[in-house]
């Protein structure tokens, strides 16, 4: 009795055993939703196409805190050179919470490099550093944060809007503006990719050195590195955030065997030792390293329509125009989510309209998901017989006015003739009477 009991017990575990590992299985195959994080928004995007492989609510505007600061320091890299001596301005000194001037004491005028301002903001985020390289760049902050604003709409990104340079919720500079900086995760990491690409930032992240150092006025002043997992699951560098309505945010760069991916992780718990976040960090690029893609159109399948042109009369008359299907030639694959779902779009752009030349033959597709395009091969499902049909009728009609028109010309040629026959007639009967 226990025995059957026992193994009835072992049955019971291998199914719920089997079927989360199913669910898993669905979820990583098919929703495209990453599974068991805490984190309110996230994402995972490859670095090298753009595609993004999951996400969840990625595209709901939140408060970002800290990792605003990749763009702050991108557009501070775009607008200045290495090695230069960077002044402290009496506006930086104003903010206090987490900050430089909390390490050393810092005068107005007090100098620091570029190099290790970018150190500062990027490695230990420190908020007067960043409200130093807007003024440093802009003269003030505000002018600074428009160019943060306008880089944002340069990289297409209608979501994210800037207040301040640093990610504080609470304005020191300008105590009377309670607005914060929103973003979403899809927005910072297209933002996140695009400061990877800068060296100097790329660089500045992935500083593993045990004991990192900047220098303020000649003294050396250590400071502390922020991503706790750096150098581990393939981390090369991140950005973290953590303030009250934000919670604690990261983003996270990752290299394996070859491919490049981003993630982001918004409004996580910070937790009791502040590693929440990086437990879903691992769990969201893990999943993005396992994704595999799937068929969004399969070979044979219609994938749209296309308006072609064609000529009422073959080759003259008023032109026409044709919608007819388009067909895929290949199967076309793509990473399974509500973003890509959504904004997936298969388009034929091309000038060449003409039904005649595009009948029945192969053309080339623009494949578009957000950040990403490809090419792929698509067929017109339209034969020259079909055009030959949709001509019949105006052929018939050409044809009989053809007709009409050849046989009133031969009436006339006829009825020419004959009067000139009747003329000949005449004059020779004229000239025998003479």
């Amino acid at each position: 009795m226990r025995n059957k009991s026992f193994n009835t017990f072992i049955l019971t575990i291998l199914l719920v055993i089997c079927t989360s590992l199913s669910s898993v299985a669905n979820g990583l195959n098919n929703t495209g939703d990453i599974p068991g994080i805490i984190a309110q928004s996230a994402i995972v995007m490859d670095m090298d196409t753009g595609e993004v492989i999951a996400s969840k609510d990625a595209k709901i505007q939140r408060p970002v805190a800290s990792t605003i600061k990749l763009l702050t320091s991108l557009v501070f890299a775009e607008n200045t050179s290495k090695g230069e001596a960077i002044p402290f301005t009496q506006e930086s000194l104003k903010t206090t919470q987490t900050a430089l001037n909390n390490l050393k004491r810092i005068n107005e005028g007090d100098k620091i490099s570029s190099d290790d301002l970018m150190k500062a903001v990027m490695v230990y985020s420190a908020n007067d550093a960043a409200y130093l390289m807007a003024d440093s760049v802009a003269g003030n902050y505000k002018d600074f944060v428009k160019m943060m604003n306008d880089k944002a709409k340069s990289l297409g990104l209608e979501d994210t809007k800037v207040v301040n340079p640093c990610g504080l919720e609470a304005n020191a500079v300008d105590p009377d503006n309670k607005e914060i900086n929103m973003s979403t995760a899809y927005d910072i990491a297209v933002i996140a990719k695009e400061a990877y690409k800068n060296q100097w930032i790329r660089e500045t992240i992935s500083d593993q050195s045990p004991n990192i150092t900047i220098n303020i006025e000649g003294e050396a002043v250590p400071i502390k590195l922020r991503n706790k997992i750096l150098g581990q699951y393939g981390n090369v560098g991140g950005k973290t955030g953590n303030e009250s309505q934000a919670g604690h945010c990261f983003v996270g760069f990752f290299q394996r065997e070859g491919r490049n991916l981003v993630t982001v992780a918004l409004n996580s718990d910070y937790g009791i030792d502040g590693t929440n976040v990086f437990n879903d960090t691992k769990t969201i690029v893990d999943y993005g390293f396992a994704a595999e893609k799937q068929v969004f159109k399969k070979a044979g399948e219609e994938i749209g329509t296309i308006e072609l042109q064609y000529r009422k009369y073959g080759i003259i008359g008023p032109k026409k125009n044709i919608t007819v299907p388009v067909i895929a030639t290949e199967d076309v694959m793509y990473y399974k989510n509500d973003i890509n779902d959504e904004n997936a779009k298969i388009e034929y752009n091309n000038e060449n309209k003409s039904a005649w030349k595009l009948a029945n033959k192969e053309i080339e597709l623009n494949f578009t998901l957000p950040n990403y395009s490809s090419k792929v091969s698509g067929k017109v499902d339209l034969n020259k017989f079909d055009l030959l049909k949709i001509y019949s009728g105006s052929y018939i009609i050409f044809i009989v006015i053809a007709l009409i028109v050849i046989f009133v010309v031969a009436y006339c040629i006829r009825l020419r003739n004959l009067r000139r026959k009747r003329m000949r007639r005449r004059n020779r009967h004229n000239k025998k009477r003479r």
